[in-house]
């Protein structure tokens, strides 16, 4: 009954901070207040569902410092998470079919977020020169580079993009594991349950030297170990 009651809530804010966010990304161009409205909506989504989340290693944020952050990525939970709990001036990069949502896709549309379309190569492209304009002028960008959430609640592959921007923009890439997500909102159900949730946030990955296709691939390799590393040293979520 709670979570109904939360969802029937939850849908109707979520309408207002939609519509409220538009006029918001349209005035200000600096995406700040738009990031605010995020956090607001992703801290009463948390509150909501009874999610209490438990955040590590802020240590590891700079702010002003170009950074691509990357998270593991299985529940549609771990995205108001994340937003909520990283206290740095993120942009999410997120997929186009979330710009079929009704009003919420609109609100994304004309948001600071940068979109992302998975069948369209040269749109795509066009995505990844904008986040690399965007953490050249110190903003940070927000990237799931699995790519899609996990089915199972382990970690899959990565693909290689988020890492390719990070060499492109010279930025720091730092590694953010998340526990706790699938259990309270996994890929089969639609309503999210009570829980805890464990957010750590690494220590920036070194970058190659070098650049190039090779470069990227050494850092994703890198990236995905350490991720691994601290998904198993992270407490215990849900």
């Amino acid at each position: 009954m709670r979570s109904l009651i939360a969802t029937v809530v939850f849908l109707i804010i979520s309408v207002f901070v939609s519509i409220v966010s538009i006029p918001a990304a349209v005035f200000d161009r600096s995406g700040r207040t738009y990031l605010k409205l995020a956090r607001f909506w992703s801290r009463l989504f948390l509150i909501l569902y009874g999610i209490k989340v438990t955040v590590t290693g802020t240590q590891n944020v700079k702010h002003g410092v170009p950074t691509v952050y990357v998270s593991n990525h299985s529940s549609y939970v771990d995205v108001p998470a994340v937003i909520a709990s990283v206290p740095d001036d993120i942009r999410l990069i997120f997929r186009d079919s979330l710009l079929r949502i009704p009003i919420w896709g609109w609100a994304l549309r004309y948001s600071p977020f940068l979109m992302v379309s998975r069948e369209n190569a040269s749109k795509a492209k066009s995505t990844f020169d904008n986040a690399t304009s965007t953490i050249r002028r110190g903003t940070a960008v927000l990237l799931f580079p699995e790519g899609t959430r996990s089915s199972d609640g382990r970690m899959q592959s990565f693909k290689r993009g988020a890492f390719k921007i990070a060499l492109d923009s010279e930025a720091v890439v730092v590694p953010i594991a998340i526990k706790g997500t699938f259990e309270i909102l996994p890929r089969s159900k639609r309503i999210p349950k009570s829980g805890r949730v464990s957010i750590l946030i690494g220590k920036p990955i070194p970058l190659p030297l070098e650049r190039g296709r090779a470069a990227e691939l050494e850092l994703m390799r890198r990236t995905e170990e350490a991720m691994l590393e601290m998904i198993s040293e992270a407490p215990a979520g849900a």
